[in-house]
Formats: structure tokens, sequence, C-alpha cells
């Protein structure tokens, strides 16, 4: 009696200890996983930002160069500020992030209304345009990367409150992000366009490389 006594103790025991890991194994990390299934917010973070400060650099080095094909200095001058800002890793993330959105988006703006006119047309002029080219193509397909990255980012800290409070300069930006996009697109096809209509080596090859977008 004792021994069947014995062994239903020790199969009690081992069933109350699986169901209490198996329950303990099923809980969410705090601040890691969101409820609404957008993943750790570290690893979507990184992938967010990895893009997003790559092709914001590519892209701000492609503007300085316009700036001086265009003769536009101050703005030149700013922009190589803003890039050794958001190169700067001692700088908060949240501030390199909303600098390198703020510079692309108000650049993108000026360059547009720049490149409209007859413009960066001298033999000098081409020599700056041609070394904007690579950086511009680079920094346009990463940038066209970017919609699903900031959804899934912005999804996750919408699930996670305090992660969300944290990340207030992400949360900012992020919701503007198709627009930014759609912006530096647009930019980025009359930037390989006014190569090819001022004769800028290559201009063919960063067309190529554009292909659809």
């Amino acid at each position: 009696m004792k021994k069947i006594l014995l062994k239903i103790s020790a199969f009690l025991f081992f069933t109350t200890f699986l169901s209490v890991n198996a329950y303990s194994i099923s809980l969410p990390k705090v601040g890691g996983n969101s409820g609404g299934g957008g993943g750790n917010i570290e690893e979507t973070k990184l992938k967010f930002t990895k893009i997003f400060f790559e092709s914001s650099l590519e892209y701000m080095e492609a503007q300085a160069y316009l700036f001086e094909a265009l003769e536009m200095n101050d703005e030149a001058s700013k922009t190589r500020k803003s890039i050794e800002f958001v190169k700067n890793e001692k700088n908060k993330e949240g501030k390199r992030l909303t600098n390198a959105f703020n510079s692309v988006s108000e650049n993108s703006t000026a360059i547009k209304g720049a490149l409209t006119k007859e413009s960066a047309t001298s033999s000098e002029a081409k020599i700056l345009y041609a070394k904007s080219l690579p950086h511009a193509v680079k920094g346009l397909l990463g940038t066209v990367q970017l919609p699903p990255e900031a959804k899934a980012l912005l999804d996750t800290l919408q699930a996670d409150k305090m992660a969300a409070l944290k990340l207030g300069d992400f949360m900012k930006v992020l919701p503007k992000i198709p627009q930014y996009v759609q912006s530096a697109t647009t930019v980025g096809r009359l930037i390989v366009s006014g190569a090819k209509s001022r004769g800028v080596e290559g201009a063919d090859d960063a067309t190529a490389a554009m292909g659809d977008l």
C-alpha cells in the first residue's frame, strides 16, 4: 500500500512540475515580444535602423554633392554637418534618426526645385553631379526597403507602451516613412533623369541600377 501511495505522490509531483514549467515557458518576456505579434523590439528596431541610417547617409552624401554642383554652398555645408552628426554614434540614436529624416526631407524639396531650372550644366558642376549618382542610387535602393520594416517596428511599439515612451523620436518618424519614401523616390528619379539630360557621366549606369523604381 505504501508503495502505491509513493507512486501516486511521485506521479502527482511530476505532472505538477511539468504544468508549472509549461506555463512559465509560455509567458512572454516583459518588454520583449509584443502582444500584436510584432516580434522582439530590439531585433525589429535593429532591422529598421540599419536600413534607415545606411540609406539616409548615402542619400545625404548625394545631396551634398548636388548642392555643390548647384552652387548652393550653404545647403551643402549644412548637409555635411548633418552627415557628421548622424554618423557619430555618441549622439543619441533618436536625435540621429530625426536629424537624418529632417535633413533628407528638406534637402529633397530644395533639390527638386533647383533641378527643374537650367542649372548644374558647367563641366565642374557635371563632375560633382557624377559623384552624387552612386550615392543617390544606393540611398534610394535602401530607402524603398523601409516601409515594411517601419510598420513592423511601429506595430511592435504600439503593443508595448513602455517601449513607445522610451522611443518617442521613433514614434514621431515611423508614421511618416511612407511619405518620406515617396518623396525620396520622386527626387531620386529626378536626379537620375537630370543627370541624363545634362550628359553627366554615369547617368546610364544609374538609370539601369534604378530599374523600375
